[in-house]
């Protein structure tokens, strides 16, 4: 995917850019409100219908926008010249901006994981409990603990590849005419599009700004997989173990 393409070639205007960050969140949410309830009703996990939207929709959404544009700027559907930031690294380089990106996501969300749990209780208790309890739905904690399993395969691996391919190799590079703000702006609407989490919207903009930033100064996307990739592995797997222990971890 390297290319010589001038990405300055290639921006997209500010309004352009919330659309593009936004839809797939609306349609990730629409997916997800439509499916639950029928998920839940013939006895699956809450958590479900997540794994089920991030194959069924980020996806092929992510992908097609990707291939789309690419036929845009090549005559045919291929990611030459869309994704930027492949920037080569050494092998120390990933280590250590991994561990760097690692530490410094977990430090910004431990103190917001429960102002999310807050929010849950005191402005968000209105949205049906599914939103929250990754188990609701079944007292049949091996069945949590299967769709735990799945998760660190989908929520693990497929759901953030294709976020950073989309959100920091794709639309991070196009918004160049911010400047320094760029990995701020692109963090931000990072978070916002997490419809489906609004609870946590503090802490996954912080979360997606530091990623954001990484990846914006090493000009290096699969920084932003690796972090991204093992994050949500990390959580998937807690959420495995605890479901094995008989306990289920609120999101």
């Amino acid at each position: 995917m390297e290319s010589s393409f001038n990405i300055e070639q290639d921006q997209i205007q500010l309004n352009k850019q919330l659309w593009y960050h936004f839809y797939p969140g609306l349609a990730i949410l629409i997916t997800y409100i439509i499916i639950s309830p029928y998920l839940i009703e013939w006895g699956y996990p809450g958590l479900t219908a997540l794994l089920f939207v991030e194959l069924l929709v980020l996806g092929p959404i992510g992908i097609t926008h990707l291939w789309s544009h690419g036929k845009h700027l090549n005559g045919k559907p291929s990611l030459k010249n869309v994704i930027a930031y492949t920037d080569k690294l050494s092998w120390k380089q990933y280590l250590m901006w991994t561990l760097v990106g690692i530490l410094a996501c977990t430090i910004v969300y431990i103190p917001l994981y429960p102002l999310g749990l807050f929010l849950k209780d005191s402005i968000f208790n209105w949205l049906p409990e599914w939103y929250f309890d990754p188990g609701y739905g079944t007292s049949d904690m091996d069945l949590i603990a299967k769709v735990f399993l799945a998760a660190i395969v989908i929520d693990g691996i497929v759901g953030p590849v294709v976020e950073e391919l989309f959100f920091r190799g794709y639309l991070l590079p196009r918004m160049a005419y911010l400047k320094k703000w760029a990995p701020i702006v692109n963090g931000l609407l990072f978070g916002l599009y997490h419809f489906w989490q609004p609870h946590n919207y503090l802490a996954i903009i912080g979360i997606g700004i530091v990623i954001s930033f990484i990846v914006w100064k090493k000009k290096n996307v699969y920084l932003g997989m690796l972090i991204h990739c093992i994050l949500n592995i990390l959580g998937a797997l807690s959420g495995f173990l605890a479901a094995n222990a008989g306990e289920v971890i609120l999101r």
